[in-house]
């Protein structure tokens, strides 16, 4: 892995959710580049924030609460790795149980992610042909992340 710090917490984290490591990488990489402070860009006349999105996961405010009431955190950090790699396997575990999602479909997992499981689950993202491609993107990435993990353990 290319940061050293970095590759413990996103074990920890897909041991404790039952989420790919390459899965998680894949969302992190699209949602926020890697980027610890990112956010949604401006739009409109005041330049307000289309949401509330941000961190390495892009977790919505909203969102960012209930995982740290549901997990008994007090000071998770949406711009720490360790917390948002913790995040996106708790939220995708979610799915899984509560959709049916097999753990190995990051296809459906981001779609989910994106559209939130109510969405998901209503098929909101069926009219959506542009999250529908997006979703392949990350698919396709999580394929990448995957061989060069399986790459780099073969090395060491």
């Amino acid at each position: 892995m290319e940061r050293e710090e970095w590759s413990v917490p996103l074990k920890r984290a897909s041991k404790k959710w039952g989420i790919p490591e390459h899965t998680i990488l894949a969302i992190i990489y699209h949602e926020s580049k890697f980027i610890p402070d990112a956010r949604p860009p401006r739009s409109g006349v005041f330049g307000r924030r289309i949401s509330s999105a941000y961190g390495y996961s892009q977790a919505l405010d909203g969102t960012w609460v209930e995982y740290m009431q549901k997990n008994g955190l007090r000071s998770a950090r949406r711009t720490n790795f360790a917390d948002s790699v913790d995040f996106i396997g708790w939220y995708l575990n979610r799915s899984v149980k509560y959709l049916g999602i097999s753990p190995r479909s990051a296809y459906d997992l981001y779609l989910a992610y994106h559209q939130g499981n109510e969405g998901y689950r209503r098929g909101s993202y069926r009219s959506k042909p542009a999250i529908q491609r997006y979703a392949k993107k990350i698919e396709r990435t999580a394929v990448s992340y995957k061989n060069q993990i399986r790459s780099c353990s073969s090395n060491s």
